[in-house]
């Protein structure tokens, strides 16, 4: 079979299956008494779940995938279920323009959570409920999700995962593929209903608590309301929902550890223990430079509420907002930058580089030291007791220049456009790092709307970029990928 045509027929086969999970948003917005919503998802449905099912009958079956092949298969299905999963927008009328639709499915398929939707009170139900599903499928991985349900078709899966998160898969909970992300999917729905449940308790209605459960969990912010979470001036739902951002945050095999009694195992894991010390000293640090001010009236609740929120919120690349952080000191809004560029851990929902990245960056840093005082020493990169081999350091280090060149490039495009550096430079590592919302013109009071349209094409390619992992996209377009 030819490299296309192992290709295709499983582009084509996840492409239905997201066509197939329109149906319920449909359904809702059926069950509202919303036809012309209902009309458009089971059109669009239809629509990609027939062209899918017809390019894998067409062309397929496929019995077997290389790693190679593997990596055209995740980048081409999520460029072409976020192509298809912008038709019930442009169907709806909700969002007329082909560019505006395809970044705002693009923006719920990689979780990044940037918008161009404004009054969303008024957009139809079952819009909305699609548009986070979008972002609660995303997160997981809609390529993680179909490895579970593929080998019954008799397609192998081990390929696939390897490709969407090179070097870093989750942990392998059971020998087979289809287990392992079995195990990983149902710990996802279950903290996701927990959420549901406890934001419900708190006075959400059961609509919203089921919308922002969903994308807490995938770290991806699509709110039900204009003002995000902060239109329901709740203290209790703020901090629900900023717990479980940081949850969401946390590899999900060691949410799987702690399920099944293995605590041991959960605290012996250094980025755990990294992550939630960054967020411990990050909260402490931006409460102080609001209380101090008196940005919440000298009181120190709001003022660590505020900081707790924001600070689980754009560190894990959720993107909520409870307040304009624009409007507080600039302290306040480096932190809280920098920490859009730390992300949270390996093998969970967040995005930007992540932290265990950043632990062996430093390390490597910490030795190259040491070899100037001890040019003949040996020294070795560890973790969790485990040596690092010099081919993951590569991956690193290679990693963090590709991502630093992706954000200077990616500034230096939109600048061109016209935008302002602060406005360039955010939006570009909002984008890059899934993260939603930045700083000028796409803040939190903002959305992404006055962008021009070329702006919309370099952002939603900058957000596959990121949450793909920069080689995975990137290596399409090297020469010796398409060497025989």
């Amino acid at each position: 079979m030819s490299h296309h045509r192992a290709v295709l027929p499983v582009v084509g086969l996840l492409t239905a299956f997201a066509g197939l999970t329109m149906i319920v948003p449909a359904g809702v917005a059926l069950a509202l008494g919303e036809r012309e919503a209902a009309g458009a998802l089971l059109g669009s449905a239809a629509l990609a779940g027939g062209l899918g099912w017809l390019a894998y009958r067409w062309l397929g079956p496929v019995t077997d995938i290389s790693i190679r092949q593997g990596f055209a298969i995740v980048t081409l299905s999520w460029v072409a279920i976020a192509a298809f999963g912008s038709v019930p927008y442009i169907l709806s009328g909700t969002i007329p323009s082909v560019t505006g639709a395809f970044f705002e499915a693009m923006a719920g398929l990689t979780t990044t959570g940037a918008t161009v939707l404004t009054d969303l009170e008024h957009v139809p139900r079952g819009i909305l409920l699609w548009r986070s599903q979008t972002q609660w499928l995303g997160g997981m991985g809609i390529i993680v999700l179909s490895v579970a349900i593929m080998p019954i078709l008799g397609i192998g899966g081990m390929q696939l995962l390897s490709a969407e998160i090179p070097g870093l898969a989750p942990d392998r909970l059971r020998p087979r593929v289809r287990q392992t992300a079995s195990l990983l999917w149902g710990v996802y729905v279950l903290l996701t209903a927990v959420e549901a449940a406890l934001l419900e308790l708190g006075g959400m209605p059961l609509f919203d608590a089921v919308n922002h459960a969903m994308t807490t969990m995938a770290t991806g912010g699509f709110s039900t309301r204009d003002q995000s979470v902060g239109a329901y001036g709740s203290p209790y739902i703020q901090y629900v929902i900023a717990t479980f951002c940081l949850l969401a945050g946390v590899n999900f095999t060691l949410h799987y550890s702690a399920l099944s009694g293995r605590w041991r195992t959960v605290w012996s894991n250094r980025e755990l223990r990294t992550y939630l010390v960054i967020a411990a000293v990050s909260v402490a640090a931006v409460t102080l430079l609001l209380y101090f001010p008196k940005t919440y009236g000298g009181a120190w609740e709001p003022s660590f509420r505020a900081a707790y929120f924001q600070v689980a919120s754009l560190m894990t690349t959720t993107g909520y907002a409870t307040a304009d952080y624009e409007q507080w000191v600039p302290a306040a809004q480096v932190i809280l930058f920098v920490l859009m560029l730390v992300g949270g851990c390996t093998g969970s929902t967040s995005g930007s580089i992540k932290v265990l990245r950043h632990m062996l960056v430093a390390k490597q840093a910490r030795i190259a030291m040491r070899r100037l005082i001890h040019p003949r020493g040996v020294f070795l990169v560890k973790h969790d007791k485990l040596t690092v081999s010099e081919d993951a350091l590569a991956s690193v280090s290679g990693f963090l220049l590709l991502y630093l060149g992706a954000l200077v490039l990616g500034t230096l495009a939109m600048s061109v456009l016209g935008l302002s550096v602060a406005t360039s430079m955010s939006a570009v590592a909002a984008t890059l790092g899934n993260v939603g919302p930045g700083f000028g013109t796409v803040g939190p009071a903002e959305t992404y709307a006055g962008l021009p349209a070329a702006g919309y094409w370099i952002l939603s390619f900058l957000m596959l970029l990121g949450r793909l992992e920069i080689f995975t996209v990137l290596i399409l377009f090297t020469r010796g990928y398409w060497r025989r």
